[in-house]
């Protein structure tokens, strides 16, 4: 599911530029994700979509503070996942809002454990959401980042 997360913004650079989900199911089958994916990956998007966003702005009101991951959280996050997160959280990339929707959206995963990789696709996800040219900015560093220079 998080593969076709990036394959989405990798195409459609912003939310506004998706087509409808009956068009996007078809793109996606024909660029090769396979039907069970492309619907849970559809299901989350509409859900993330469709999700209220008031508290989540409500906290970016507040002074960023460090986060620490509740026992559930962190049992489901490996430890590169955890760096990743804590990185992502201590440089101020993301507010305190988006924080916690990152950790809500993870959370929401069918995944049992969850690696770095879908921690960037969902950091991704939610700065997409925030949709501004700093978010795009940071978008694509975490999507075209080598490997070679670890983030954290």
């Amino acid at each position: 599911m998080f593969d076709i997360l990036a394959f989405l913004f990798e195409q459609y650079f912003t939310l506004d530029n998706c087509p409808d989900r009956g068009t996007l199911a078809k793109r996606l089958s024909a660029a090769g994700f396979e039907e069970q994916e492309i619907d849970e990956a559809l299901d989350w998007l509409n859900e993330f979509e469709e999700l209220d966003a008031t508290p989540y702005i409500a906290l970016d009101a507040l002074p960023l503070l460090p986060r620490v991951l509740h026992p559930r959280e962190a049992a489901r996050l490996t430890p590169d996942a955890q760096a990743f997160f804590h990185y992502l959280s201590s440089s101020g990339a993301l507010g305190t809002g988006q924080r916690e929707l990152l950790v809500d959206r993870l959370m929401q995963s069918t995944l049992l454990q969850l690696d770095e990789s879908a921690v960037k696709r969902v950091a991704l996800m939610v700065l997409w959401r925030h949709g501004d040219d700093l978010a795009n900015l940071l978008i694509e560093e975490l999507l075209f980042a080598g490997d070679a220079a670890p983030m954290h």
